[in-house]
């Protein structure tokens, strides 16, 4: 995990610990955890991982907004409807094929995403192997990336 992913997971860590009011208290909790950053660079983080204020009872605080797609489900969408040939769950597997040379990248955006049914992914050329926990929850991880396959892609 390089040194920007790190940082991300220890803002969306913080926001979902605490309520978080302004920029200056993130900035600060990252300084007590060791992490320097610029206002401009805490903006830029910000902004990538979807965080918005919002307000309760007059106090207003930041929270990750799972409604917006993040960078990661946009690269992802946009992958699927170009460069997908196979998506087909398998025992406690997904196996995901690709036009050549495009498996690895869909792999490292599947990582990015972090999404709770995925073990592991093994990606060669044009194959990627989505390794899950069990059965259910590789039929769950193939609906999952359903939703970004073009509508399309699944249609007889």
């Amino acid at each position: 995990m390089n040194k920007i992913e790190s940082r991300h997971r220890l803002i969306r860590s913080l926001i979902m610990e605490k309520k978080v009011h302004t920029q200056q208290e993130l900035q600060e909790l990252l300084e007590a955890n060791g992490v320097i950053v610029t206002q401009s660079t805490l903006s830029r983080d910000m902004k990538a991982l979807n965080l918005v204020k919002v307000t309760e009872n007059n106090i207003s605080y930041y929270v990750i907004n799972s409604i917006a797609p993040s960078r990661w489900e946009k690269r992802l969408r946009f992958y699927m409807e170009d460069a997908l040939i196979m998506l087909r769950p398998v025992q406690n597997q997904v196996v995901m094929k690709t036009l050549p040379g495009l498996a690895q990248s869909f792999g490292a955006i599947l990582d990015a995403l972090e999404l709770p049914q995925i073990v592991a992914t093994v990606c060669g050329d044009d194959v990627c192997l989505i390794i899950c926990e069990d059965n259910p929850s590789a039929i769950e991880c193939f609906d999952k990336l359903k939703e970004f396959a073009p509508p399309f892609f699944f249609s007889k």
